[in-house]
């Protein structure tokens, strides 16, 4: 019995090497892009991006934070009433279009799901004629339209799929109790389909925080520009300063990366929810 346990952790061996490898290959660029925030302009120049640094300078990140503030800012004020406003709208629609059958409703989820999927540089002139017509081009303002644009019918979709997995005699049990479907949505719907919601909400604010084609193309100047187009603006224009994108690089992920710290088992259940149920 020893005998055949030792053999079957020999046998995977080669599928922990595989995965030890992945991994590292995998956190390579977070070390590169750790050890070089804390490296000094005279490290940098010498090109030894691989090598750890040898001291921590922290002064990198005050420079760093000092240019991104505006941005980061920024990226908060557009990501935050984006995701809520995407994620309420989306859900309603895939509310309706997962409960209200109608002559068109298979048509909509398919229009739908392809506006989903189209890349941002399709819709980009017609988008930023848009906000030019409204008068919103380079205001936080109009990047919120935008986003909502592209985000809206991703919600929709991923909404209305857990919803449609929700049993019908729910909603019906609920109308013989005098509950409508306004009534339903808030009360029943929303807190059943949470692992959606969240999910969902998870989902575009990454998106918008990460952003950086729309962000670019819609704003000039400080005053509106999210943190992603700033922080590609801190390379340098004649020196290399790696050192201080690196620091910005570090302080800009950290919004997603606390997110997906304290909501990342939820976005993970409702993937496994979806994934089990579909």
């Amino acid at each position: 019995m020893r005998k055949i346990n030792i053999r079957k952790r020999l046998s995977k061996l080669p599928l922990l090497f595989v995965l030890t490898v992945a991994a590292l290959v995998w956190l390579l660029p977070m070390y590169t892009m750790v050890a070089n925030s804390l490296k000094t302009a005279r490290e940098i120049s010498r090109a030894q991006y691989y090598l750890p640094p040898r001291g921590l300078e922290l002064q990198n990140y005050v420079t760093a934070f000092s240019i991104l503030q505006q941005g980061l800012l920024n990226s908060l004020l557009v990501s935050l009433p984006t995701t809520l406003i995407a994620v309420f709208l989306g859900s309603w629609a895939g509310f309706f279009l997962s409960r209200m059958r109608f002559k068109y409703s298979q048509t909509i989820f398919f229009a739908t799901t392809i506006a989903t999927f189209l890349p941002y540089q399709v819709v980009l002139f017609p988008l930023t004629k848009l906000l030019v017509t409204l008068h919103v081009i380079n205001t936080r303002p109009g990047l919120i339209l935008a986003y909502l644009i592209l985000n809206t019918p991703m919600a929709m979709l991923i909404t209305a799929t857990f919803f449609e997995m929700i049993p019908v005699e729910l909603q019906e049990a609920a109308g013989l109790d005098g509950c409508g479907p306004i009534t339903f949505y808030w009360r029943i719907l929303l807190p059943v389909g949470r692992l959606a919601i969240i999910s969902t909400a998870i989902l575009i604010f990454t998106f918008v925080w990460n952003d950086f084609l729309i962000a670019m193309a819609m704003t000039q100047g400080p005053l509106a520009q999210m943190a992603t187009p700033v922080l590609a603006g801190l390379k340098g224009n004649y020196a290399q300063v790696w050192h201080i994108q690196m620091a910005g690089a570090m302080i800009t992920s950290v919004p997603p990366l606390l997110i997906f710290i304290f909501l990342g088992r939820y976005f993970v259940s409702g993937l496994m929810a979806g994934t089990l149920k579909g």
